[in-house]
């Protein structure tokens, strides 16, 4: 678009067509000396696009330019078509946080998806009448009745209707989970997208979240829910209807099953499912990964023009098998099994971790789609199936037998970042059974440390506790880099209270780690991540034997009594890791802090090193 006015054509634009144009002040940021101001553009009660600038004239400029980028882009042959249909419903949400009416084209794709038929919309402009667009739906083989409309977008829909009258299709009221459906989109089509938190409004106790999704660099609509979830779904169900509207889409290839929507499930399976009480991983070596391929093993019939599913045992791990090859089982525990697999669109592998879809599982889910940082096994999708992956577990490898199945168990499927199978664990025992001098330990050390605070103030920063850190949860990703995994414990932290904390369940993670007030009572807040936090980092640098001795020592730092020689070697480290160890929360060290200190360590060992070379010298 050329440069311009673009206030002023914005404003234009809304006069010829009747609307009401103002703009929103989203935010300030920055010093006063040097801010940033985030204004939004709203036509007739809708939010539009967002813009930025140094000054609010600059942001409200940049703003109208977008909101007309958009409008261009997104309605080519009409774009008011949009912003008309809202002023003709007063009572739409300015946010189209919901679907006012039944969706029934993701539901007619979502057919298609489970009964493995296309669905091809059928579209003709009918020139000799005002109702100017026609649609009708091609399912499968069979031709659905045509409807029209006055807009493209409105013949589909109803059309869309038409198709789920004839096939029988309702809606169960379940909400689709349109951020799969956009994952799915983007993956296949090789689409960069990611979802941008525009604000956050209203009271601690009824907040109000803001999201927009951008796809290659296009903005689209802003969604509002109340959850960051909610917001996030909103936004991608925008971003979807205008992706349908493209003239490359495709139904087939880009229809995609709904997957789990961790959570809207969290809420309603916390009442109903049990917390599971040992759900550790174990990780094995596996350095020949098995080739066996499972083909699409669900069968379909014809009957009465319907298109009807014949239970197959492995139906319900189609995705798995149709996505996934090389499929390898790295990890195995109490409540699942982690498996590399390779997908075959990106051609690259990923862990893939399969555990009872329980609230344990649902709420590590919930945390790492919050998360994106290095320090940090990052999340990629998930999603529930009725079966577990049919894994021999006598021999570990793969079985054509029927997997075992019980109709009231789901199964959590979750896309994760691969990581090598060493632990900080194995790395500690490592340095244990060597000979390695206390300054090369110390320098060792040091770097991981810095990455697992990292993550931690990450995490913190985020509004969660992490509340269950030890070197088995600390992996190293394929690039070297520290990665905190097992959020299977991960809690939110409450922000409306002085104290900044909440109640919790008790006893909840791995007792040797655990914080004194997370043992012993039922609040406490980040803190507890410092002081498991305190006790890794004097792991990393002593040399602990096995067994009881090991134990005695680690109890007493509990208690924050290290062992003399510890003190002497490394009086520095010694007194960071003592701050840790408080017994009060309020006496440790926050992230932030600690980051800062463990950051200016190596410039005051360098300095102690070069006077003890000068004094013997």
């Amino acid at each position: 678009m050329e440069n311009g006015d673009y206030v002023s054509k914005l404003t234009e634009y809304a006069r010829k067509r009747g609307l009401e144009l103002k703009f929103d002040d989203l935010d300030s940021t920055g010093p006063d000396h040097d801010k940033t101001f985030t204004v939004t553009a709203v036509l007739n009660g809708k939010t539009y696009a967002n813009g930025e600038g140094k000054s609010k004239k600059e942001a409200k400029q940049r703003a109208a330019e977008n909101t007309l980028k958009y409008l261009l882009e997104t309605k080519q042959q009409d774009p008011s078509d949009s912003i008309k249909s809202t002023a003709e419903s007063p009572t739409a949400s300015p946010y189209q946080t919901s679907i006012s009416d039944t969706d029934y084209v993701s539901l007619l794709y979502e057919y298609g998806q489970r009964n493995n038929v296309t669905i091809t919309p059928v579209e003709s402009i009918k020139v000799e009448s005002n109702i100017a667009y026609l649609c009708r739906f091609k399912v499968g083989d069979k031709e659905c009745p045509a409807a029209s409309a006055k807009t493209k977008k409105d013949a589909k829909k109803e059309a869309a209707r038409l198709a789920c009258q004839i096939l029988g299709v309702k809606s169960k009221n379940k909400r689709t989970n349109f951020i799969a459906l956009v994952n799915n989109y983007c993956q296949k089509t090789r689409r960069i997208h990611n979802f941008i938190e525009e604000k956050r409004a209203g009271p601690a106790h009824d907040p109000k979240f803001f999201y927009k999704l951008v796809i290659n660099d296009k903005d689209y609509p802003v969604g509002e829910g109340k959850t960051s979830m909610e917001a996030k779904q909103s936004a991608a169900q925008l971003a979807w209807s205008a992706l349908q509207e493209q003239s490359d889409w495709d139904s087939k290839l880009y229809s995609c099953p709904s997957f789990y929507s961790p959570r809207e499930s969290l809420e309603a399976s916390s009442q109903s499912m049990p917390t599971g009480t040992s759900d550790s991983v174990v990780f094995t070596d596996s350095s020949n990964p098995s080739k066996e391929k499972v083909g699409y093993l669900s069968h379909y019939s014809s009957n009465s023009g319907k298109v009807q599913r014949k239970k197959s045992p492995f139906f319900n791990i189609i995705l798995c098998t149709i996505y996934f090859d090389s499929i390898e089982c790295l990890a195995k525990g109490g409540f699942g099994r982690v498996y590399k697999a390779r997908d075959k669109l990106m051609d690259k592998f990923y862990a893939v971790k399969t555990v009872r879809s329980k609230e344990k599982a649902l709420r590590e889910v919930g945390a790492l789609e919050e998360i994106l940082h290095c320090n940090i096994v990052r999340y990629y999708t998930c999603w529930e199936e009725d079966s577990e992956y049919p894994w021999d577990i006598t021999t570990d490898s793969y079985s054509t037998s029927q997997s075992t199945s019980n109709s009231s168990r789901k199964y959590l499927y979750i896309k994760m970042e691969l990581c090598e199978s060493k632990t900080l664990k194995d790395w500690i025992n490592e340095k244990n059974e060597g000979t390695l001098q206390e300054s090369e330990r110390r320098k060792e050390s040091l770097p991981i440390v810095q990455q697992i605070v990292n993550g931690v103030e990450c995490i913190h920063s985020h509004k969660l506790i992490h509340r269950d850190l030890k070197p088995p949860n600390i992996m190293f990703g394929r690039d070297g880099k520290v990665k905190i995994g097992d959020f299977g414990l991960v809690t939110a932290e409450a922000d409306d209270d002085a104290e900044n904390q909440t109640e919790r369940t008790n006893k909840t993670g791995t007792k040797s780690y655990m914080a004194p007030e997370q043992r012993s009572k039922k609040m406490y807040d980040r803190k507890v991540d410092i002081f498991s936090l305190g006790l890794i980092y004097f792991e990393l640098l002593w040399n602990l034997s096995t067994g009881h001795e090991r134990g005695v020592i680690l109890n007493n730092a509990r208690r924050q009594t290290l062992p003399e020689e510890f003190s002497l070697k490394f009086p520095e480290e010694n007194q960071i890791i003592m701050s840790m160890l408080c017994e009060k929360p309020e006496d440790r060290p926050e992230a932030s802090t600690l980051k800062a200190e463990l950051e200016k360590l190596p410039q005051t060992l360098n300095a102690q090193n070069m006077y003890q070379e000068n004094v013997t010298v």
